[in-house]
């Protein structure tokens, strides 16, 4: 069994030697393994910088308020993120992988100003349908050592081989209802991607513009995952009736920019449902919900 790896920093890592990581590998030719060795990395205090929020609450288009958005802890733990998934001893090229599921707890409202401990882990890897999976776990602690959010990432790594899908393989969803009482149409800029990348880090190229994305095999720049989901929760949560809840998004299509958008959703007691899609059209870009604790 290989040893686990444990990256203990007294700070958060610069992102800029993760990038310089990234960028040898993709021109590296050293094969991908199809398991994933034990990883963690951990910093024990971290305080979120209030302009970096404002700005962030700006191109997501939170509403100021004393609690941080419930999607910005992701951005403070990005840095650990890019750590881990360009460590040496992981398993897969970065700029293969695809984001396809996200799952946030938020246990509890976080303060603007709250000193937190993160620390992030990687699962073993899976077998699906289209390759193999694996989660990157994030989970932030306070003073008292209580976890007041935890984030779930479910990453795929493509494989050429393909299997019979089993009653075991996570990539099987159950259609869901389309929410439709009410209705919103977002229109996303060309340029969300690069303004994104500067208050979250995360310049993947081909979310920055469509000529970096072209060299990835797209025609046009495609919006951050991450971004989206903040846009939805920034419309979602004033209408929440409960803080603590969990928030769930199944990533299905591309969102190329720019786009108009539009989100259906629906209220419940127990929380609430929503849908990204296409206007006038059965094209769906992302699926979730959320439920209260």
């Amino acid at each position: 069994m290989t040893a686990a790896i444990e990256l203990n920093y007294k700070q958060m890592p610069a992102l800029v030697p993760s990038y310089v990581r990234a960028l040898l590998e993709v021109v590296a030719r050293s094969p991908e393994a199809d398991t994933m060795p034990p990883l963690s990395a951990h910093v024990p205090r971290l305080v979120a910088r209030r302009s970096n929020m404002a700005r962030y609450r700006a191109v997501c288009a939170f509403a100021h308020q004393q609690y941080m958005p419930v999607t910005y802890p992701h951005v403070l733990a990005f840095p650990l993120h890019m750590a881990l998934m360009t460590h040496r001893q992981f398993s897969f090229k970065i700029a293969g992988l695809i984001h396809v599921r996200n799952v946030i707890c938020q246990y509890r409202r976080l303060a603007v100003d709250e000193p937190l401990a993160v620390t992030v882990s990687v699962s073993a890897t899976r077998e699906v349908r289209h390759g193999l999976e694996f989660d990157l776990v994030t989970t932030m602690t306070d003073r008292s050592g209580q976890r007041v959010w935890e984030e779930t990432g479910t990453l795929l790594a493509r494989r050429r081989r393909r299997r019979t899908r089993s009653a075991g393989d996570t990539t099987a969803t159950v259609p869901r209802a389309t929410p439709s009482a009410h209705h919103k149409r977002l229109q996303i800029a060309a340029d969300i991607g690069r303004r994104y990348a500067f208050v979250a880090g995360d310049f993947n190229p081909i979310h920055l513009s469509a000529y970096t994305a072209r060299l990835f095999g797209f025609d046009h720049a495609i919006a951050t995952g991450m971004w989206l989901k903040a846009r939805v929760a920034a419309v979602l949560m004033p209408q929440l009736s409960a803080p603590a809840c969990e928030l769930s998004v199944d990533f299905k299509k591309a969102v190329f920019l720019p786009a108009v958008v539009n989100l259906g959703y629906d209220l419940h007691p127990a929380g609430a449902a929503f849908v990204l899609s296409k206007p006038g059209a059965n094209e769906v870009f992302l699926q979730g919900d959320v439920s209260y604790f």
